[in-house]
């Protein structure tokens, strides 16, 4: 019996960027609005609609955040579609992710799908996301294929 290396380059990418954005996206958005005296975050829905967070004046870095971090997991990628396709992954992750978050501030609440479904704002949160992680995938897909063109003009 002969035994094949395994290749964990993709799933590593995508496990990594997993990584970065629980703990510098929402480490971010957590040091940001930090507990007062009584222990109540001022975070409130904001944190499950997050476009209202990504493009909020005040925290605009965690716009820039999430964009370099998806930047970051494109550019590691060999090819472009691959690339574009696992910023299309993570948008169903960031979801999750910051329900869980909402979940631990404010304790378990399964209204949350029905009032992220049904209002305007989770669509909004929606496509916010899709167009900051496929705007960053573009951008670092096309870096890439430029990088290559260049190594291929010095040989």
């Amino acid at each position: 019996m002969k035994f094949s290396r395994i290749k964990l380059g993709r799933q590593g990418n995508f496990i990594l960027g997993l990584l970065l954005i629980y703990f510098l996206f929402f480490g971010y958005i957590s040091s940001v609005f930090i507990k007062d005296f009584s222990g109540q975050a001022h975070i409130g829905n904001r944190l499950i609609f997050l476009y209202q967070i990504l493009f909020n004046p005040s925290t605009f870095l965690s716009f820039i955040i999430l964009f370099g971090i998806m930047f970051f997991i494109a550019v590691r990628e060999s090819f472009y579609e691959y690339a574009i396709r696992n910023c299309i992954w993570y948008i169903p992750a960031i979801m999750i992710i910051s329900w869980f978050w909402y979940w631990i501030i404010y304790g378990f609440d399964p209204t949350v799908f029905y009032i992220y479904f049904i209002q305007i704002e989770g669509y909004l949160t929606i496509l916010s996301l899709l167009c900051i992680n496929l705007f960053a995938a573009f951008l670092a897909s096309v870096i890439t294929e430029k990088r290559k063109e260049l190594r291929a003009l010095e040989y």
